[in-house]
């Protein structure tokens, strides 16, 4: 039995090892210890400093501030940072002022809702800002004036220790969270070429599943990427001087990119001979070696073995194999560029220059704040629709507290703002997950109440519950919102004479939030995906045709330049990514008609076929034999057929009948088995096929008859 435990033991310690070293989860982890030490601090040494009554608002300044902080620019997060720091105590005041007021109360905290909602045209710092502001008026309304200057001063000092410890931060690692975002990217890249590598089973169904594996691995890879490279494209707008780190971080994210495309290819064309069916897992094998090197600054690429397996194969086989290796061999040159990007970057990074070089003074162009803000303030625009929902909703709820005096009202408004979203199926799922995480959290706050308040165990408690919070709230806002709520309940609850009916009215108030702001979601200027579906799909059309005629050129002209093959495939995963995503918005709307699901999800699914294809097509570019012919017609058909669809989908009108189109998809298909018998690479007579037969699917998705 010993022995069973030691090894549950070690296999939880490995696994344990395992999720920390994932980027993601280190960007995770030093956040919550650097958002628990600001925090934390003030709630251990205050006290002992006579200045316990500043104590706990020090604290909710000091969650406040640390989390509006979502990253990016370090000029734009001191900014939201200082604007939450010096912003919040006046709101906290204004709160107190309102408290007996319902008529200031509303209109005070409508001009907020407003405001919160629409500077998410800002970004994700900017919806976090609105949030936590409203926040603020909404404690000052709900403490009254019984703790006005303790609690106004506590929060801006609160505040402004949480931006110190920040900055120190900065300075001790300056571009940490950018390699661990880099290092989140090439562990995705990883997933997915482990999902290309798992076992297929020879059913349908099995088939079908795998697929859509590879499909949201995919997806997730092409978004972790873009996300890391906006970050990494902001931060060097600002950076003074030649910023090696950040240009060698692009490089990597380039080289990662470059493994995508490979792992494609490797899916779609799967290796047919036995001393090739290793390429996925070794590649797989390097792209976590890329993550643990940023992570750690150690590590060697297991380069030499795959350079000698790759030679023995090129020795061993002729033309018949050249499909294979061609992916196996570029994959291989994306690690080999990776590995010299890290050389120099960890060669650079701690020369005193480059940690001088601080993107601290990055600044916007002129205006471009309030040029964003205008741009929106239309109700043309579904950022203003969700602003003045968000006003309306909260500013009933404000209404109700103030002029009823309710003990805990301050759970109405609250729970509505931290609900609605701009779309109904997102105001759906965070009802659902705010409602579970404040019950559960409500009753945690009951029982620390019931039991520990008043000991030293009970601001130990609120210091666990503050590093769960920081660790969670990002990467699942229901578990985040689990430990956030006791936070606030056991903040401003202190002096409750009885917890369980306190809890009962929490969870009383976080219903009729809820509820409140469903009813504002559904019937308050509503924006629904599935009039906006056809857009997305439209735009998803263009993006793939004009990334396979890109290809489908370099391939009849290698000698011409295939420069932007990589921008515009970049837009045709992105664009079909966008469709996918708000497919998947649109299913969680209700009544949506059955029909366009159906049709939505039968376009998408050849959409993201012929992508893939296309990207597998491009790895084979410099194939030493490509079928010339068949070429020469299907770079037109497909052109004409995509358009074709594109007005049929953008008119919303059944499809006229084309006769000829079966005909010549059927003469293509011909052509290109003839071909192969002749001599040319089979790899890419295989991706022509398919493309041919991605092509009579979204035919068929359309509404187009059979024979047409």
């Amino acid at each position: 039995m010993g022995g069973y435990d030691d090894q549950a033991m070690r296999t939880l310690r490995q696994r344990l090892g395992e999720l920390a070293e994932s980027g993601p989860n280190r960007i995770a982890l030093s956040t919550a210890l650097r958002g628990t030490l600001a925090t934390g601090l003030p709630l251990a040494v205050l006290p002992h400093l006579g200045l316990g009554a500043i104590a706990y608002p020090a604290v909710l300044g000091a969650l406040a501030v640390s989390l509006v902080d979502v990253g990016g620019p370090y000029r734009t997060r001191l900014l939201v940072m200082l604007a939450q720091a010096l912003g919040g105590p006046c709101l906290l005041e204004l709160g107190n002022v309102a408290a007996h007021h319902w008529w200031i109360a509303a209109p005070v905290m409508a001009t907020i809702g407003i405001l919160s909602g629409l500077v998410r045209a800002l970004g994700p710092g900017g919806a976090s800002l609105g949030t936590n502001t409203a926040i603020a008026f909404l404690v000052g309304l709900q403490i009254g004036s019984s703790h006005e200057p303790a609690w106004a001063l506590g929060y801006g000092c609160g505040g402004l220790w949480t931006i110190v410890v920040t900055l120190a931060f900065w300075q001790l690692r300056p571009y940490r969270r950018l390699e661990q975002e880099v290092a989140g990217a090439w562990q995705t890249v990883a997933s997915l070429l482990s999902a290309v590598d798992s076992v297929e089973d020879g059913s349908v169904v099995m088939r079908r599943r795998r697929e859509q594996r590879i499909a949201a691995a995919h997806a997730a890879a092409r978004t972790t990427i873009e996300q890391s490279r906006g970050a990494l494209g902001q931060m060097r707008a600002g950076t003074a001087g030649p910023g090696t780190t950040i240009a060698q971080l692009m490089l990597l994210l380039d080289c990662a990119e470059g493994i995508v495309a490979t792992a494609i290819a490797i899916c779609e064309m799967r290796p047919r001979r036995t001393d090739t069916s290793f390429v996925a897992t070794e590649l797989a094998r390097g792209c976590l070696t890329v993550a643990h090197a940023l992570l750690t600054g150690t590590g060697e690429l297991p380069l030499p073995e795959l350079h000698r397996r790759l030679d023995v194969v090129r020795a061993s086989g002729g033309p018949e194999v050249h499909g294979d290796l061609l992916a196996w061999a570029q994959g291989i040159r994306s690690l080999d560029n990776a590995r010299d990007a890290i050389r120099v970057l960890f060669g650079a990074r701690h020369r005193l220059p480059e940690l001088l070089r601080l993107p601290i003074a990055h600044r916007l162009p002129r205006g471009a704040i309030i040029d964003a803000l205008r741009a929106h303030a239309t109700p043309r625009s579904a950022i203003f629709r969700h602003a003045m929902r968000v006003a309306s909703v909260t500013a009933v709820d404000t209404a109700m507290l103030a002029y009823y005096r309710l003990p805990h009202g301050i759970w109405l408004p609250l729970t509505s703002l931290a609900i609605l979203q701009p779309d109904y199926g997102g105001t759906i799922t965070r009802a659902v997950q705010r409602s579970l995480g404040t019950i559960t959290g409500a009753v945690i706050a009951g029982i620390l109440l019931a039991t520990v308040h008043g000991t030293g165990s009970y601001d130990a408690a609120i210091g666990v519950l503050l590093f769960a919070t920081f660790l969670l709230i990002r990467r699942n806002y229901g578990y985040g919102i689990t430990f956030l709520t006791p936070i606030i309940i056991l903040l401003i609850g202190m002096s409750s004479p009885n917890p369980w009916v306190d809890l009962a009215q929490r969870l009383a108030y976080t219903i009729v939030g809820a509820l409140l702001a469903l009813a504002a979601g559904y019937l308050l200027w509503p924006q629904w995906e599935r009039d906006q579906l056809r857009d997305r799909i439209v735009r998803g059309i263009d993006a793939d045709k004009v990334y396979i005629d890109a290809v489908l050129q370099a391939l009849s002209e290698p000698s011409g330049p295939a420069s932007n093959l990589s921008s515009v495939r970049r837009e045709a995963e992105m664009s079909i990514a966008n469709a996918d995503a708000g497919f998947q918005r649109m299913r969680g709307e209700p009544g949506c008609p059955a029909r366009q699901l159906a049709v939505g999800f039968g376009l998408l699914i050849y959409l993201h076929r012929l992508c893939r294809h296309a990207i597998a097509l491009a790895e084979h570019i410099d194939a030493p034999s490509t079928p010339q012919q068949p070429l020469a017609h299907l770079r037109p058909l497909m052109n004409e057929v995509l358009e074709d669809v594109r007005r049929v989908i953008s008119e919303d009108r059944r499809p006229v009948p084309w006769p000829s189109i079966e005909t010549r998809l059927a003469q293509l298909a011909t052509q290109l088995a003839a071909e192969g018998e002749h001599g040319p690479d089979d790899a890419v007579t295989t991706l022509l096929e398919r493309l041919i037969d991605d092509i009579k699917g979204l035919l068929s998705a359309a509404g187009y008859a059979r024979g047409s």
